[in-house]
């Protein structure tokens, strides 16, 4: 059996190699072209990433009670703002005492509220006319929060408790906004006032006065509420009436309080109708005394001038006889 051996001339050695260095060649290009892929890729999320960043949430005004982290808001608990800043309480109490001398007794309150760091706001005393002696009046003092029960406890001993009433308001919430809004707008204040010393246009320095004046009064504002609201928390003031005489009992609202006080203004009324009516009385008899003869003797007067006026002739007898 005869074999045939192919043999390759040099030219047809040199096309294979030629065709093999070229498909490598193209290999080598896809490669390269999915690696530039990839890289671009990549770019394109890292600048999406940038675009997030810069478009994330940034904490504003109402944001005071959440905190940012990653760009992502995250809630604070309140509970977590009342162990920072603790409960903002504004408390007042009043009450009435039933005491034997009204001057006496205003002077062991005024004594009271100096000894525990307070002061006297007002005082009024009332004296009915023509007695000559206080029987009513009221007397407000303001005292330390911290020392509120044991001044209550001290005034309780002046005289005859027949009232007595307390209430407190939470307001950490309004203290927590108006610190966190006094802080940013010092803040942004402050940052205007160094664009203001580096402005280099008359109207970039006329915008920058205007919006500091602008922000100046907001935060001269909210400073005075947030004082006021520290001044409220820090002193409870407690009102006091005082009398000589019972209270009278203080009822709860309902049906029966109402229909009780429409009764006792009804009777009010009737009362004053009857005063009225014992004033006008004896210019009604007066009246009566002087007027009732006049009217009788008018009348008989009037019936004898009846029949003169009545005569055939039309003429008085004296004139027929002339």
């Amino acid at each position: 059996m005869r074999t045939s051996v192919l043999r390759r001339s040099p030219s047809g050695r040199r096309r294979l190699t030629a065709l093999s260095l070229a498909a490598l060649l193209g290999l080598g290009g896809l490669t390269a072209c999915a690696g530039a892929s990839d890289e671009a890729g990549g770019d394109t999320s890292g600048s999406a990433a940038v675009d997030q960043s810069e478009v994330a949430p940034q904490p504003t005004d109402g944001d005071r009670t959440a905190g940012f982290a990653g760009g992502a808001k995250v809630e604070v608990a309140p509970d977590s703002i009342r162990v920072g800043t603790g409960d903002k309480l504004v408390r007042r109490a009043s009450l009435q005492l039933k005491v034997g001398s009204l001057r006496g007794s205003a002077e062991r309150i005024r004594s009271i509220a100096t000894s525990q760091g307070g002061a006297v706001v007002a005082e009024e005393l009332y004296s009915p006319r023509g007695t000559g002696a206080d029987t009513a009046g009221s007397i407000t003092i303001s005292v330390p929060a911290s020392s509120l029960e044991s001044t209550i406890g001290l005034i309780e001993k002046v005289g005859d408790v027949q009232f007595r009433s307390s209430s407190s308001e939470d307001v950490t919430a309004t203290y927590v906004d108006t610190e966190a809004r006094v802080k940013s707008l010092t803040e942004s204040v402050g940052r205007i006032r160094d664009l203001l010393a580096t402005a280099k246009s008359i109207s970039d320095l006329v915008a920058l006065e205007n919006e500091l004046s602008r922000r100046q009064a907001e935060l001269d504002a909210l400073t005075a509420q947030l004082a006021n609201l520290k001044d409220a928390v820090a002193m409870s003031p407690i009102s006091i009436s005082l009398s000589t005489d019972d209270f009278e009992p203080v009822t709860a609202g309902g049906f029966l309080s109402g229909l009780r006080s429409g009764w006792a203004a009804f009777l009010s009324s009737l009362s004053v109708l009857a005063t009225a009516l014992g004033a006008v009385l004896p210019f009604a008899l007066a009246g009566a005394l002087v007027g009732v003869p006049a009217v009788m003797w008018w009348r008989r007067r009037r019936v004898g001038a009846v029949p003169a006026l009545a005569h055939p002739g039309g003429t008085p007898p004296s004139a027929s006889a002339g």
